[in-house]
């Protein structure tokens, strides 16, 4: 019973100021972006030269159906957001061999009209920085480098857009 007790304090006191319980990481340095042999729409980028920004971390894979369920939703917030200093970074990470295909990336990104940098994490680096487990996973980054909000799965767009305009508002000290 007492050891239930200590392990509920540990992990209550560990999450305490998560607002949802998919967000353990939140309160955490986000993990620096690998290095990746392929970028597309962009040069290669390091979350320490985005200090000062709010970054979204999108983890996907070009054909996989929770991923296409909730790109809309990225889009959108880039979409809105981009002008105000919102950065978002796709990190496509395949499910499945075929997936690892550059071309065929290259032409997803094209063909589902994603217009923010997308970094291809093939050998799962990125992927196993941030303890992904289930496609997709949102990351929301303060502009210090701390995670302010993780998810996996679907949903949660109306919190990932709250976090996100909270961030933005304090960033041009609104």
């Amino acid at each position: 019973m007492f050891a239930r007790l200590i392990l509920a304090f540990l992990l209550t006191g560990s999450v305490a100021w998560a607002q949802h319980a998919d967000d353990v990481f939140v309160g955490q340095k986000a993990p620096e972006l690998k290095s990746s042999e392929t970028w597309i729409n962009t040069a290669p980028l390091k979350l320490e030269q985005l200090r000062g920004k709010v970054v979204l971390i999108d983890f996907w894979a070009f054909d996989c159906p929770y991923c296409a369920e909730a790109m809309p939703h990225v889009k959108e917030l880039y979409d809105k957001y981009a002008k105000d200093g919102l950065v978002i970074i796709g990190v496509h990470t395949p499910r499945l061999d075929y997936e690892k295909e550059i071309p065929k990336i290259k032409e997803a990104v094209a063909k589902k009209g994603i217009k923010y940098p997308v970094v291809v994490d093939n050998k799962y680096d990125i992927w196993s920085d941030y303890l992904c487990n289930t496609w997709p996973s949102h990351f929301v980054v303060d502009q210090n480098g701390v995670i302010q909000l993780s998810h996996s799965g679907t949903g949660r767009y109306e919190d990932t857009e709250a976090v996100v305009k909270r961030l933005l508002t304090k960033k041009n000290g609104n």
